[in-house]
Formats: structure tokens, C-alpha cells, sequence
């Protein structure tokens, strides 16, 4: 008996021992599950180029409640929303989706080299919202294996396969063109820009046609693109096998200066005055504009200055249209000096119209500069807009007996996506925010003298061919 009364004293000890050690192990043990468990989580993430028709996102998450929704928030440059991509999932405690970002039709197109943020978020049948880090990835064509060179802002992006030395050499070309362009242009325009710029090079019109924004049959019948840019993006595509690249890449990259410049009165900017200020930037420019705006004078089909808004109609009165607007943004330059179109480009920012600030910075208007560009170049001016149209309608309502007299020049009719034409070794052109170098089929061929040339371009240039 002493011996049972013994052995019940150690026992009733031990369970108590043993209740104690569940009640202040237990927690210690459950606390890690719990957190773990407690926490909604974006487990994995990945983008994938599916170029050319855009990027596919995709997401898993897991968490101890029903995950209801999950999303990636996108933010392409130059868009002031988020687009709301959701991916497709049935709800769970873990649950995986993917959301195609359409960069190829209508107003969604995005060229390839442009950076997108992204952040993804999920939120659970408890209301818990969790949101990863804002990260970014550049959108870039998948059929290549790109190569990168860079210098300050600019990058170019490159590939070469077997060619890769040779197509090495061209992208330092390119990369030395944007620079020296940057630097050119720079202080003329009054910026200082410090936001990356991508220039990405192709090395045949193949490969560069099959990054391009939808054009109709027609017009790739009559246009070769050279090069695009794309001012809010900040992307510049060349073609590369052209031996004029540097002009094309100079011309191209000055428009996204151009568009820095003119800030928010950028949209107002007029086709003359962003073409002939990117011809301006231009380090190889050649001669072919040239003899386009002497085709185009002798054969009357210059226009009054403020009928470029915007480039259209034929090629032919396209490429006019490039030698008309170089040749009067560097009689501007010349006549009244670089450093008034800053002021210019600062004038618009706040005016947000063209004839408003030549008026504030130079005191006429584009009637007025048209004007003085005809009188230096040897034409008669033309009436005001006002009486021009009214002579152009009663010429139209009422035709003279006998000779009948040359119609009023014909306003271009409405472009919304315009693809524009320039010479062969001429980068030029505009496809909504974008620029479009290109080249047409045939050129008209007209001989060009020194006084010709002289009358043309201003003093400066002429005393450049007589000291030749």
C-alpha cells in the first residue's frame, strides 16, 4: 500500500508537469503557422514578350482566405491612367492567371524598346488588398537576341548573329549620332534632358516593317520607312542597313527633344516647324529636299505655310513639304538667330498656339513669316489667309474667260494617321505622336545652281557654296 500511495504522488507530478508544458508550448508552436497563414501573398510573377502583339503578365498568389481578384496595374509613358489589367482566375486559397496587353492595334500600339511599370495586386474574400513593389520591363521585340550599347541618356539596342562586329561598329555610329544630337540640339531647343532615351536598330526593312504600326496596302506601296520616334515613349526605331543612318538617327532623335521643348503645347506644335527643326538637327542632310522645293516651285505647288499643319496628299507634295519647312525653319534660324527658339518652344508652352508665340517672340505670325520666306527666296507673297481662301473660292464659283489663271494652292485634306514620303537619304515624316522617315518610289530630278541654291537657304548657306 505505502508503495501505491508512493508512485501516485510522481504521477499526479508528472500530469501536471505535462499540462503545463502543452499550455506554454503550444503558442510558440502555432504562432509561425498563424503568421504564415494570416498573410495573402503574390507567391510568383512573370512577363513575357509575345511581340509583336504585346506582353502577357502573369501571377500566383495564395493566401488563407478566398483570393477574389487579381490584377496588374500597367503604366505606359505618356499615359496619365494606370491600365487595370485582371487577370483571369477562379477564386481559391491559391489561384494563377495571366492578362495579354494589346500593343498592336488601333490607339494601344507601343513600339518595341518602351519601358512599362507594373505593380500587381490581389485582394481576398476578407477584404485584405496586398500590392507588390513597382517594378519595370522593357516591352522589346522577341524574334532577336538584343545586344546594348550606351552613352548619358541614350541606349541603342542592337542584334547581329553573324554579322555581329560589323552591326557593332553601326550601332556605335548610331549611338555617337544620338549624342552628338543631344548636345546640338540641347541648347537651342532650352533643355536639359535627363530622361533616357532608346534608340532600337534593324538591320534590313524586313525586320523593321514587322515593328511597325499598321499602314494600309496603299500607302507601303509608295513609302519606305527609315525611322520612327515616339516623344512620349522616348523611342527612336532605324532602320540600320541605310548608309544615311546618321542623319536618320539625328533627324529622329531631335523630334523627341523637340517634344521635351515644347512640353504640353507639343500637340499644337505644326508639322513645318517639327519637321524643319528635326532637319535642323539633322548631321548628314542631303540634297534631295532641295531639289524637291525647287520641283515644287517651279511647278507651283508650294503652299502657304499655315496649310502645314500637317503633311498630306500626294508623296511628291509630301517631299515638297520637307524642303518647304527645312528651308524656312533655317532662314528663322539664320535671320533672327539660335536662341530664339527657345524662346519659342517656352512661348508655346504657354500659348499653345503657333501664331500666338512667333507673334510674342518674333512679331509675326506664320502668314508674316511665310512672307519674308518668299521675298528672300524671290517669290510674291501671298494675301492673308482670309483673302486667300476668299480668292480661292471665287476662283473656284467664278472661272475667267480665256487663260485661266492658277488656282489658289489647295489646303491638305484631314490625315489622322498620315504616313509621310521623304528622298531616299532623307529622314522625315509623322504617324500620329510618332515621326516617319520614309522614301518614295521616284524622285523629280532638277538642276540646282549656286544663286538658286543661295536664294533658297539664306545668306549663310550661300556663302558656304561661294566659298566652294
Amino acid at each position: 500500500m505505502p508503495l501505491t500511495k508512493t508512485m501516485r504522488l510522481p504521477l499526479a507530478l508528472l500530469a501536471g508537469l505535462l499540462l503545463a508544458s502543452l499550455l506554454f508550448t503550444a503558442p510558440f508552436a502555432s504562432t509561425p503557422l498563424m503568421a504564415q497563414s494570416d498573410e495573402p501573398m503574390i507567391v510568383s510573377d512573370s512577363v513575357e514578350s509575345n511581340f509583336p502583339d504585346g506582353l502577357v503578365f502573369g501571377a500566383v498568389a495564395r493566401g488563407p482566405d478566398p483570393i477574389e481578384h487579381l490584377r496588374v496595374l500597367l503604366r505606359v509613358p505618356g499615359s496619365e491612367t494606370l491600365t487595370n489589367g485582371r487577370l483571369n482566375i477562379t477564386p481559391g486559397t491559391e489561384v494563377s492567371g495571366e492578362y495579354a496587353l494589346n500593343t498592336r492595334t488601333g490607339g494601344q500600339y507601343v513600339p518595341p524598346g518602351t519601358p512599362i511599370s507594373y505593380v500587381y495586386e490581389l485582394r481576398d474574400s476578407a477584404g485584405r488588398t496586398v500590392r507588390t513593389p513597382e517594378r519595370e520591363v522593357v516591352y522589346d521585340d522577341s524574334r532577336f537576341q538584343w545586344l546594348q550599347l550606351s552613352e548619358g541618356l541614350v541606349t541603342v539596342y542592337y542584334y547581329g548573329g553573324s554579322l555581329a562586329e560589323f552591326v557593332k561598329k553601326r550601332a556605335e555610329i548610331v549611338l555617337d549620332a544620338a549624342v552628338q544630337t543631344v548636345e546640338n540640339m540641347a541648347p537651342i531647343l532650352g533643355i536639359d534632358p535627363n530622361l533616357p532615351i532608346r534608340v532600337v536598330t534593324y538591320n534590313n526593312y524586313r525586320d523593321l516593317s514587322g515593328a511597325l504600326p499598321f499602314r494600309s496596302a496603299a500607302v507601303r506601296e509608295d513609302l519606305i520607312t527609315q525611322g520612327m520616334a515616339w516623344a512620349d515613349e522616348r523611342v527612336v526605331l532605324v532602320l540600320g542597313d541605310e548608309t544615311t543612318v546618321t542623319g536618320i538617327t539625328s533627324h529622329e532623335l531631335t523630334h523627341i527633344l523637340v517634344a521635351e521643348a515644347a512640353g504640353r503645347g507639343y500637340p499644337r506644335l505644326p508639322t513645318w516647324l517639327n519637321e524643319g527643326l528635326a532637319e535642323f538637327g539633322n548631321l548628314d542632310q542631303g540634297e534631295s529636299y532641295t531639289q524637291a522645293l525647287l520641283h515644287g516651285i517651279y511647278t507651283r505647288r508650294v503652299k502657304p505655310l499655315w496649310y502645314l499643319s500637317d503633311f498630306g496628299g500626294e508623296p511628291e507634295d509630301i517631299v515638297i513639304a520637307y524642303g518647304h519647312s527645312r528651308s524656312v525653319v533655317r532662314y528663322l534660324i539664320a535671320r533672327y538667330g539660335p536662341e530664339k527658339i527657345a524662346e519659342l518652344m517656352s512661348t508655346l508652352r504657354v500659348t499653345l498656339d503657333v501664331d500666338q508665340a512667333l507673334q510674342q517672340v518674333y512679331g509675326f505670325d506664320q502668314h508674316g513669316l511665310d512672307t519674308e520666306w518668299r521675298l528672300q527666296i524671290g517669290l510674291e507673297p501671298l494675301p492673308a489667309p482670309g483673302e486667300l481662301e476668299a480668292q480661292r473660292r471665287s476662283a473656284s464659283d467664278e472661272p475667267s474667260a480665256g487663260t485661266t489663271p492658277a488656282p489658289a494652292p489647295e489646303p491638305p485634306a484631314p490625315q489622322p494617321a498620315s504616313e509621310t514620303a521623304a528622298a531616299e537619304e532623307e529622314p522625315a515624316g509623322r504617324v500620329g505622336s510618332s515621326c516617319s522617315a520614309a522614301a518614295p518610289d521616284a524622285q523629280a530630278t532638277i538642276p540646282v545652281g549656286m544663286i538658286a541654291l543661295g536664294l533658297l537657304f539664306g545668306p549663310l548657306l550661300f556663302r558656304l557654296r561661294r566659298r566652294d
